[in-house]
Order: C-alpha cells, then sequence, then structure tokens
C-alpha cells in the first residue's frame, strides 16, 4: 500500500510546543515577541528550504486583534516546533494568516471577529467571498485567492488544536470551496522559440565565462549552471537547489549519468538520466563558428554538475554545516553587506537575481515583445510538454517527471501563447473559420457526410504493421501529407481532425492508448454538438457550413461507439473508456477550453 503523510509530532516535541504555547498566556510579552526568529528557535542546523529567516507579526498588534496574533504566534512557533511540516510550509501559512488579518480589519472601524473564541462558520463563508472580492478588483489568478485559503486553514487548525477555537472543525469548513480550476496557474510553459532563445543565452554566456570573456560573481556562474540543468531535466526548485555533491553516479549506457535528487515533503529520492558527452557542433544552434569552435568544454548536465562541484572545491571546508553537501556553492561578492566572504549556497532569491541579469545582459524577449519571464516553475512545465510530445503517454511523461498521471496531468500541461495560438486554428475550416468568417456557401459544401468503414490495420508476424502510420489526436493517418483532407503541398501535415473519420487515410490499431485519444474526441464532439444545438436551434437554418459540421458530429459519435464495440476486444474498450473518465487526453482538454473561449470571444450574430 502506498505510504501516507504524517503530520504527528515526537511526543518531545509537542512537549516542546506546548510549553511554549503556555508562555503566550502570561501576559509578560513584548511586541518584539510577536516576531519569530527561525534560526534562534530551531538551531543554525535546522534545513530551510526558503531564504526566509524570520516571520514578523508585530505590525499587526494593536489594531484590535491582538487576540488573533499572539494565537497566531503561538500556533506558528509550534507548528515549527512539531517538524511535521517544512518551515518553508510554514512561512508561507504565516503570510496568508496576514491575509486573514487584513480580512478581519479592512474597510471596518471595529474588527469582524475580535477574538479566536468568537470565530463561527460564518465568519470563514464571510472570508471566502472577501477573496473572491479581492480576486476580481485586484485581477488576480484564481490559485492565488485559493493557495491563500488552504494555507490559512492548517493555522486555523491548529487553533483548534490548542483550544483557541472551539467548536467541530468539520462545520467551519465546507468542502470544495474554492476549487481548482483550469488555467488558474500563474505559470506557463515557455514556448518552443522562448526555449530556444533561453538555452542560447546560457550557453553563450558560459562559453564566454570559460573564455575570460564575461567576468561574473561566482554566484551568477553557479546560478547559470543550475539553470542549464534545470532547463534540461525539468527538476522542482527546491531538490535542485539543495542537489547533493554525492548525487552523481553512472549511468548504464555509455556517456550517460544518474542524477539524484531529494524531495523532502514527500520523502522520495528521484533519479533522472543526463549526459556526459560533449554536444556535437550541430547541436549548437544559435553560436557564431568562433563561439563553437572555442566550446572546448561540455555543456552536457553531468559536465556542467561536475564544474559546479570541482569549482567549489575549497569552500566546502568553510561552508557552514547545513551546506556543505551542497553543489551550488558560491562566496559572495563584497557588495553584500554582512555576507562578505561567508560561504553560502543558491536560494531562490538569489538565483532569480541572476535570471534577471541573464534576461537584461541578452534583452531576452518572450513571443508577444515582452520581457521573458523565466523561473523553474516554467522549466519544468516546459519539460513536460517536451516529454509528451515525444512520447504522446502520459503515464510514461509522469514517470519521468516523478509524478503520478493524475498528478502529471492536472499540474503541467498548460497554455502559453503559442499553443493558444495553435489551438485557435487545428479545426482549420472545419469550425473556426466557419464561427469566425461565416464563409460558408451552398455551392462549397464539404463532402459526402458518410464515414468509412473503419478496420484495424493488418501487422506482420512480428507485430509491425504492414503500412505505416502516423499517430494522431485522433487515433492514426496513413498518409498526413497527402490525404484526402491534407493541405497537400508537400510539407504542411493535415489537422482537420474532424475530418478523420470521414477520410480514407484514417487508421487505428486498436491499442488502449489509440482508443483513449478516440474517445476523447467524442467526449470533445459531444461538447461542441451540444453548443450548436443549442446555437441554431432543432430546425435546420441556411447556414450549410455549419449545418454540415453538426451532421458530421451527429454521425461520428455514435459511429465510434459502434466499430468499437464490433472491431476490438471488450477488455481494451473498457481500459479506454475508464481512462477517458479519469481524465481526456490534453490536446482535447486544451481544445475544448479554447473552444469555449472563442465561443464567448466572438458570438454568432
Amino acid at each position: 500500500m502506498p505510504r501516507k503523510k504524517s503530520y504527528q509530532a515526537s511526543p518531545a516535541r509537542k512537549e516542546q510546543a506546548l510549553g511554549t504555547v503556555r508562555a503566550t498566556d502570561t501576559g509578560s510579552l513584548s511586541r518584539t515577541d510577536a516576531n519569530i526568529d527561525m534560526v534562534a528557535l530551531l538551531g543554525p542546523d535546522a534545513r530551510f528550504g526558503g531564504s526566509d529567516r524570520n516571520i514578523y507579526f508585530e505590525q499587526w498588534l494593536e489594531h484590535g486583534i491582538d487576540a488573533w496574533v499572539w494565537a497566531g504566534v503561538a500556533c506558528i512557533r509550534a507548528m515549527l516546533f512539531s517538524g511535521a511540516w517544512e518551515t518553508a510550509t510554514v512561512v508561507t501559512y504565516a503570510r496568508s494568516l496576514k491575509v486573514f488579518f487584513e480580512y478581519l480589519t479592512e474597510g471596518v472601524k471595529a474588527p469582524r471577529v475580535a477574538t479566536p473564541a468568537e470565530l463561527s462558520p460564518s465568519h470563514i463563508d464571510g472570508f471566502v467571498s472577501w477573496l473572491q472580492v479581492r480576486r476580481q478588483r485586484r485581477g488576480l489568478k484564481p490559485e492565488t485567492i485559493r493557495t491563500w485559503f488552504r494555507s490559512v486553514k492548517p493555522v486555523l487548525g491548529e487553533m483548534f488544536a490548542q483550544g483557541y477555537i472551539t467548536g467541530e472543525p468539520t462545520r467551519f469548513f465546507k468542502r470544495r470551496v474554492l476549487p481548482w480550476e483550469h488555467g488558474g496557474s500563474n505559470q506557463t510553459s515557455l514556448s518552443a522559440g522562448e526555449q530556444e532563445r533561453l538555452a542560447r543565452a546560457i550557453k553563450a554566456d558560459l562559453i564566454a565565462i570559460y573564455r575570460g570573456r564575461l567576468p561574473l560573481y561566482q554566484g551568477d556562474v553557479q546560478a547559470l549552471r543550475l539553470l542549464l540543468v534545470a532547463h534540461r531535466q525539468g527538476k522542482n526548485p527546491t531538490p535542485l537547489l539543495e542537489l547533493r555533491r554525492d548525487s552523481m553516479s553512472p549511468g548504464l549506457m555509455p556517456g550517460t549519468i544518474r542524477m539524484w535528487t531529494v524531495k523532502f515533503r514527500s520523502r522520495k529520492i528521484r533519479s533522472s538520466i543526463g549526459r556526459t558527452v560533449r554536444e556535437s557542433t550541430n547541436s549548437r544552434a544559435g553560436l557564431d563558428a568562433a563561439d563553437a569552435g572555442e566550446a572546448v568544454f561540455s555543456l552536457s548536465e553531468g559536465a556542467v554538475l561536475q564544474q559546479a562541484i570541482t569549482s567549489t572545491e575549497e569552500l566546502v571546508k568553510e561552508a557552514p554545516p547545513r551546506y556543505k553537501d551542497r553543489v551550488w556553492l558560491y562566496r559572495p561578492e563584497k557588495r553584500a553587506v554582512g555576507r562578505a566572504g561567508a560561504v553560502t549556497s543558491l536560494t531562490n532569491a538569489t538565483l532569480a537575481k541572476a535570471i534577471r541579469a541573464l534576461i537584461k545582459r541578452h534583452n531576452l524577449l518572450d513571443d508577444s515583445g515582452g520581457v521573458l519571464r523565466v523561473n523553474l516553475s516554467r522549466t519544468r512545465k516546459s519539460y513536460f510538454d517536451r516529454a509528451f510530445c515525444s512520447t504522446g503517454d502520459l503515464e510514461k511523461t509522469a514517470n519521468l517527471m516523478g509524478n503520478t498521471s493524475r498528478v502529471a496531468g492536472s499540474s503541467y500541461p498548460s497554455m502559453n501563447e503559442a499553443q493558444k495560438a495553435e489551438a485557435a486554428e487545428f479545426m482549420s475550416s472545419d469550425f473556426t473559420a466557419m464561427v469566425r468568417d461565416r464563409r460558408g456557401a451552398p455551392g462549397n459544401a464539404l463532402a459526402s457526410q458518410r464515414v468509412i468503414e473503419v478496420k484495424p490495420l493488418q501487422t506482420t508476424r512480428g507485430g509491425a504493421l504492414a503500412v505505416p502510420m502516423e499517430p494522431t489526436p485522433v487515433s492514426g493517418c496513413e498518409d498526413t501529407l497527402n490525404g484526402e483532407h491534407a493541405p497537400r503541398d508537400g510539407h504542411n501535415h493535415c489537422d482537420r481532425y474532424v475530418m478523420c473519420l470521414f477520410c480514407s487515410s484514417f487508421a487505428i490499431v486498436g491499442t488502449a492508448e489509440e482508443l483513449w485519444r478516440l474517445f476523447s474526441f467524442q467526449a470533445f464532439a459531444e461538447e461542441e454538438l451540444k453548443h450548436l444545438e443549442s446555437m441554431l436551434g432543432s430546425q435546420r437554418t441556411d447556414d450549410d457550413a455549419l449545418e454540415d459540421l453538426r451532421d458530421r458530429y451527429r454521425i461520428a459519435i455514435p459511429y465510434i461507439d459502434q466499430f468499437t464495440q464490433r472491431q476490438f476486444s471488450a477488455r481494451i474498450v473498457k481500459e479506454a473508456r475508464t481512462k477517458t473518465k479519469r481524465g481526456l487526453h490534453p490536446f482535447w482538454t486544451h481544445q475544448m477550453t479554447m473552444s469555449h473561449r472563442a465561443r464567448t470571444r466572438m458570438p454568432i450574430s
């Protein structure tokens, strides 16, 4: 059975935490006691995932909610003492608690709830409504207010446990409050062009540093190395920042390494494969001939990691105990007040600073002409896009990401601007052009609305396909360049997926993966048919193009059920149906989202 997370603290930790809570009840506290020094509280050797070392609540005193402030301080200290939460997680909780304090005091003469003991379920409902209003006024993402609410809940739960709030917690927190929304994340993947420009900039800087043409501080050099590894491997930020010096071992294949990362929150160790061989000249696209000729060192992940380790060997003995086994050590520059000369390791803040400098040096722009926004969340989602495009299999991609298919499918697919533009055109003249241009004419009617007789492709004795086939979002195609509905220009592939079942080039083997794509298209077609029915009504209209599309959907949807039941085993069909119920293929999920946006943006008149 899978191991579940345990948030239970040890008896010693509990007693220490309770002692802290009792201390806050003495009434002999000063304003500075509302601030928490985590290093003094947990010791210098404690693990800090982020750069924060202090939590400040002092500014919230004398606002009529002192009881809330002291209860919050006691609970945050207890959560830190317990060891059940990472320090970075508790810091996030503390920041969100301040948002709750804003709700208590904003726009009112007296606090909405003066003490924790007065809290009622209606106040929690009011907090949710207040968050939704703030989102509308400030143009916030749904994920932002959802994170605030989910981070406040554990602190309030600790107040229940400590007796500050009375009652049954389940009465206060309803299920599915502020549910997750598709596309709610602030982070999207980088487009192919943006990734190429970023990779060229990193490589150019590393080569210039090697040749002595670009003087950078040691921390900035380490940040460039980390960013290259992040771009290639798609690792989570914290495990990559905390990468150990013994994290590499030889890979099974020549010229490869195995890299180990630790995710402390889930107590899991993940491994991935990287390269150690020198990149070929062809892979250095975008570098001039002089740079390519002078790049006598390798820019592979293994080589860059080894450079980071070798260049900091002398710093290990000077590093604080908590950093001695880190890869990304460096000695801060003299301009860093109070830290000059003290060996430290890269953090999210120092990495972000180095990324901003890289973007400024190379004037990196996104596809819309604005300043390119780069962080490790975006590089991870970009890695997901590349992996999924390569494999076409969500489970294989999730394994590469170190997640389950459910987590990977809900967390990493995103729509960057390039994908939105591509999605807006994916149906070619079948839907988008008809809705936007309204150029359909009776004399230009589409082909006869008759589905072809679909049969499984024949295979040889060895299991290979007797006829070559290209995978498509619907299933497969024997000729994507010269099929019945393809552009037939020699280089553009057919993207008229609505026509697949009406095309003689349509091909299918009958695997569960293929049927999942087919059933996902069927779900998309059902959704589009509902829209057409509501838009056109029950009577046939004069719009031949849209009526033709509606007829095709009416024919294709039941036909998919008929021929799959007739041609393929019940076990395979059931497996594919079950997978479709768990989640549609990401391609069709994106198309449903973009089709809905296109309809709301451009109504039919």
